[in-house]
């Protein structure tokens, strides 16, 4: 009536048998079903070339920079400031770095050609650098003062070339409000220091020397003065330089004494004559 205990071991045991069995099934599938999760050595290369993909779809889809500013740096701030001289609104440094000197020059750029001066440099400012026309602001620009030749300087007086050697003798001496001396001079503190050098004595201001010294010129030779007007808030004559030939001359601008084109249409667009103080 009773099972032997040989036939209930034998159930246990094979009871057991079958479930350690299904447990080790259900554990493989389970295994194997991770293992599907991780990508295997052979896709790996595939899946980095899709990121490398999609990085590159992003960098390529960012804007690119379209405009130059304040605080940039590098090869393009280097080549705006090279384009900036060569107008002659830049007379610093070409460094790479756009600062406020930078900022200024481009400003004054762009109010010479009617651009909005918020001395940003997009791409009406671009187009004003590419023209060929020649440099229209009142910069002191960086420029070889061509020397003099024997057979120019047969044609010239003494007095003549003598006013264009003390003139030549103050280039670099810094702007100064009211100086008179090579420590600092103004505009009219620069053609007053220059005369008198060669013993001719000027009114202090250029309105004062316009209307007094000199007589007036059709044109200018080398030694004379070129007046302008309309450079400040004042009435009359405002501004004034040593004339040099070759369309040069020399004045005490912003940046201190130095050479400036006197066909820059800055200059021509002020100018209102000549006179020469030479007797």
């Amino acid at each position: 009536m009773f099972k032997s205990r040989s036939n209930i071991g034998k159930y246990v045991i094979s009871s057991a048998l079958v479930t350690s069995l299904a447990m080790t099934s259900v554990l493989t599938q389970g295994a194997f079903a991770s293992a599907k999760l991780a990508p295997k050595d052979e896709e790996l290369p595939a899946i980095e070339k899709e990121v490398s993909d999609v990085s590159n779809k992003t960098v390529q889809s960012l804007p690119n920079t379209s405009t130059i500013r304040k605080g940039d740096i590098g090869e393009q701030v280097r080549d705006l400031q090279s384009k900036l001289r060569n107008k002659g609104y830049y007379t610093y440094n070409i460094d790479g770095i756009f600062g406020s000197i930078t900022e200024q020059a481009v400003r004054k750029l762009q109010a010479d050609h009617n651009i909005s001066t918020d001395g940003i440099v997009g791409p009406n400012t671009i187009k004003a650098l590419s023209q060929t026309s020649s440099s229209t602001n009142n910069e002191t620009t960086s420029i070889t003062v061509p020397k003099t030749s024997s057979s120019n300087t047969s044609k010239l007086t003494d007095k003549r070339a003598a006013v264009v050697a003390a003139a030549k003798s103050v280039i670099g001496t810094p702007y100064l409000w009211g100086g008179t001396t090579t420590k600092g001079l103004d505009n009219s503190g620069f053609i007053n220091y220059v005369f008198k050098q060669v013993g001719i004595d000027l009114s202090r201001t250029h309105r004062e020397m316009w209307k007094n010294n000199g007589v007036h010129v059709s044109s200018p030779q080398v030694g004379d003065v070129v007046f302008f007007e309309g450079t400040y808030n004042v009435k009359g004559a405002s501004h004034s330089a040593v004339y040099i030939g070759n369309n040069l001359m020399i004045h005490s601008g912003d940046s201190g004494v130095g050479v400036a084109h006197f066909d820059n249409p800055y200059w021509q667009k002020h100018y209102i004559g000549a006179k020469s103080f030479i007797n």
